[in-house]
């Protein structure tokens, strides 16, 4: 029946994603390389290096790379992300006064040093790899509709401290912890959905984000000893609330009176479900092998104060 074919088709793009998906995921979320991250962050504290980039061929990035989606949504979510990921000084600041005095070292690395007057004197690295991401993406955005990109300015909760030092610390981890999981699926997701010099830009920012989620996974487990499911429930909540604000947006106007859009709004919801539900299964499976010998071997003894958080 005629009336049966948008929704064949959109199955089996949905199944042909959802393989391209879990490929990307194998490649990129494989255990070892998670451990790598993670055991890279100690010699970070005593030798700071930032990950190098690969070439990126931007002029060959065009269009036709946007596959199996409408392109205004690869835009709309390639949009949203550069404006998440603007505020970056304002993001690294918040994470310095938090962890301070908890972890000096790793107040450094998210944050960098600061003098007397509390002016930057050298970034950290974490904010010197992710204030790349904002350019890049406005640059690829620009590469497909030949416009400049302008962003919305995007707050910053910035820092709150409480009577329990050592909780605001946990809060802030797992919020650390949130953006760089929601990040990763969505970017997982936009290379599902692209190819060739396109999927090899949005690769380089993917990679940094796992990289500090990994990073910010083990530390955390080391810091607060709390079981894999208190992490990710707490972790879930900003993602599934990027995802619901998504899908909001863009059910309004007349567009979602027409049924094939209904179904390609429903496919990506669902698609974009999966891939962070993915991630979950994979960062588990790595949780597991994170013993207490092995991240105090790493870090050292965990710290007292926060044993019972």
């Amino acid at each position: 029946m005629p009336s049966e074919q948008p929704l064949t088709l959109h199955k089996y793009r949905y199944l042909t994603n959802r393989s391209r998906i879990n490929h990307l995921l194998d490649e990129y979320l494989a255990v070892d390389h998670l451990s790598h991250h993670l055991n890279d962050l100690t010699t970070q504290f005593s030798n700071p290096h930032q990950r190098p980039w690969g070439p990126i061929r931007w002029q060959a990035i065009d269009p036709t790379q946007i596959v199996s989606i409408e392109p205004e949504i690869f835009l709309e979510l390639l949009a949203g992300a550069a404006e998440v990921e603007s505020p970056i000084r304002s993001y690294s600041r918040e994470s310095w006064e938090y962890l301070q005095n908890f972890h000096p070292q790793m107040a450094t690395f998210l944050g960098g040093t600061y003098g007397p007057e509390q002016s930057i004197q050298i970034v950290g690295i974490w904010e010197k790899e992710e204030r790349q991401h904002t350019p890049a993406l406005k640059k690829i955005y620009q590469q497909l509709t030949d416009q400049t990109l302008t962003l919305k300015p995007n707050t910053v909760k910035g820092y709150h401290p409480s009577t329990t030092p050592h909780q605001d610390v946990y809060r802030h981890l797992v919020s650390r912890l949130s953006s760089e999981w929601s990040a990763i699926s969505l970017y997982l997701w936009l290379m599902a959905h692209s190819t060739g010099a396109l999927q090899q830009a949005i690769s380089q920012i993917l990679q940094d984000e796992v990289n500090h989620l990994a990073k910010f996974w083990g530390f955390s487990r080391w810091a607060f000893g709390r079981s894999f499911q208190a992490q990710f429930l707490a972790s879930t909540h900003n993602a599934i609330q990027l995802f619901k604000h998504h899908g909001q947006e863009r059910s309004h106007g007349t567009q979602a009176l027409n049924t094939h859009h209904l179904l390609h709004q429903l496919s990506e919801s669902i698609e974009l479900v999966f891939t962070f539900l993915r991630v979950m299964v994979r960062i588990r499976r790595w949780d597991a092998e994170l013993s207490p010998s092995y991240l105090s071997y790493l870090f050292g003894p965990q710290p007292l104060e926060t044993l019972q958080c």
